[in-house]
């Protein structure tokens, strides 16, 4: 295919070959691209020839072939939590919130990569795409000319990715019969992130109370509880600027009700008041999943897609309807009582949770996407719903999600996980940020008290110092001397809530 190459803004061109899908990432972008505050370098030329990007139909969908210079390394994928450098690997870039392996699987994929060649290519794109950085050679094309007259056994050589890898990258973009490529020029890795983040609309702006100490309260906790429990923080002299409520503050959470549970919240204004007295913010936990008692169940129903997931309806956010019914209640009922912001939670999905965690990729939404188109932006869309909210009342928030994709980067939101492995939460705060996105590699429990030394490090040099304790009753430091130190009960893994 012969592509139209077009400059869109300085520093960035758009490829489109074919007749791409119509609907993607890009389709629903909330920000316009912005203006640098600080002039970036004036580059006049592609950063990839035109000419020798080569893209094929097959019988798959598309087969995307982009040149490099030998020597160059990819970084990028969105959000990875098992490699940082991507030069030789294969990325499937599918959303799932348990990566078990280092193949792709994310809670926050993105088809956009860096190359040190100093510039960056998105593929705008809601399919799984495979990503092959260094792609295997093509027939004929390996330097391996001479047979062996020995047996390799070393592992390392047998194995190194690099050393037959060619100078591209492959993609397997399967259904799309056409594709929109974007180029960013560097000329260095920083100068074309900053131009990636500038066409998303923007790097985020959150608040500076959303910058200190976060607090999530045991999701068990009744209003009188949970009011305690902050108080004791404050008396400690404990940082607190943020205290977060979990699953228990609805009167149905899986399903979410998105109605407070009078029996333990009786007087939530109140309890807002009190907190807000002694200098913290209220957070709310919350997933999209709507249940029947949802005061607004019905009106939703209609701008859902065909499948449940905790017996809820998912709406479906490339709607203006399903987002203006999902806002308007959380603006009447919730941000008009002072709560700061949310939690999105369960935007993502799994492989391996026992019950429906998710709706499936064949599912079909009123907007015109599948499931798996959806569950690419679903995360984004949801964070940029909750967060009209909040501008509509020019009012700085802050939160939490659990899935993002393309052009995130304007959303005042911080990705986290179920997962807990130490050396994967820092390498998401460098993967996230490679590809425009935020990361906390939030503090829940320890092994020791150096673990959780360590743990808090990490956090506080995070974007977010997310201290999440839903699943006990007590901080976490109170809970490692207890275990280890006074041989009291053993802390439970989440999985026992």
């Amino acid at each position: 295919m012969t592509p139209v190459v077009e400059l869109i803004a300085p520093g960035i061109w758009r490829l489109t070959f074919g007749e791409p899908e119509p609907l993607t990432p890009l389709t629903y972008r909330q920000t316009p691209i912005k203006s640098p505050q600080t002039p970036l370098p004036v580059v006049d030329t592609p950063p990839i020839d035109p000419a020798q990007i080569r893209v094929t139909r097959t019988q798959r969908g598309l087969t995307i072939v982009l040149p490099a210079t030998k020597g160059e390394d990819f970084y990028g994928g969105g959000l990875q939590l098992k490699s940082f450098c991507q030069t030789g690997l294969r990325k499937q870039l599918r959303v799932n919130s348990d990566p078990v392996a280092d193949t792709g699987d994310s809670h926050a994929p993105v088809p956009f990569y860096l190359s040190t060649g100093g510039y960056g290519v998105y593929v705008d794109t809601a399919r799984i795409a495979s990503f092959y950085f260094a792609a295997q050679p093509l027939r004929g094309e390996s330097a391996k000319k001479v047979r062996m007259s020995t047996v390799n056994t070393d592992i390392e050589t047998l194995y190194d990715a690099k050393h037959d890898a060619p100078s591209r990258v492959e993609i397997d973009l399967p259904t799309a019969q056409g594709v929109s490529i974007y180029l960013f020029a560097g000329p260095t890795i920083g100068a074309a992130l900053q131009r990636y983040n500038l066409f998303s609309g923007g790097g985020a702006m959150p608040p500076l109370w959303g910058l200190g100490v976060w607090y999530r309260a045991y999701g068990k906790f009744d209003q009188t509880q949970a009011v305690d429990l902050a108080r004791r923080l404050r008396e400690r002299k404990i940082p607190c600027d943020v205290y977060g409520l979990e699953p228990g503050w609805q009167s149905n959470a899986y399903a979410c009700s998105f109605t407070w549970e009078p029996n333990r919240f009786a007087n939530p204004t109140q309890m807002v008041d009190e907190l807000g007295a002694i200098g913290m913010r209220v957070n709310l936990w919350e997933h999209a999943f709507t249940h029947p008692t949802a005061p607004f169940y019905d009106a939703l129903l209609p701008h859902c897609g065909t499948h449940e997931t905790f017996g809820g309806i998912t709406p479906d956010f490339t709607t203006e309807q399903a987002k203006a019914i999902f806002a308007a209640h959380h603006d009447k009922t919730l941000v008009s009582i002072g709560i700061a912001g949310f939690k999105l939670d369960e935007c993502d999905g799994s492989d391996f949770i026992k019950w429906p965690w998710s709706f499936p990729e064949h599912a079909q939404f009123p907007g015109g996407m599948d499931g798996e188109q959806y569950h690419a932006v679903f995360g984004t869309l949801y964070a940029h719903t909750d967060w009209s909210v909040f501008r509509k009342h020019d009012k700085r928030t802050y939160g939490s999600v659990r899935n993002l994709g393309a052009l995130a980067a304007p959303l005042p939101y911080v990705l986290y996980s179920d997962l807990y492995d130490h050396k994967d939460f820092i390498r998401g705060i460098l993967t996230a940020g490679v590809s425009g996105m935020l990361w906390t590699p939030e503090v829940r429990h320890a092994t020791s008290k150096e673990d959780l030394i360590r743990r808090l490090q990490s956090v506080v040099l995070s974007p977010q110092a997310l201290i999440n304790a839903w699943y006990i009753p007590m901080p976490p430091w109170e809970q490692t001397d207890r275990e280890k130190n006074q041989g009291g009960e053993r802390m439970p893994d989440w999985e026992e809530y």
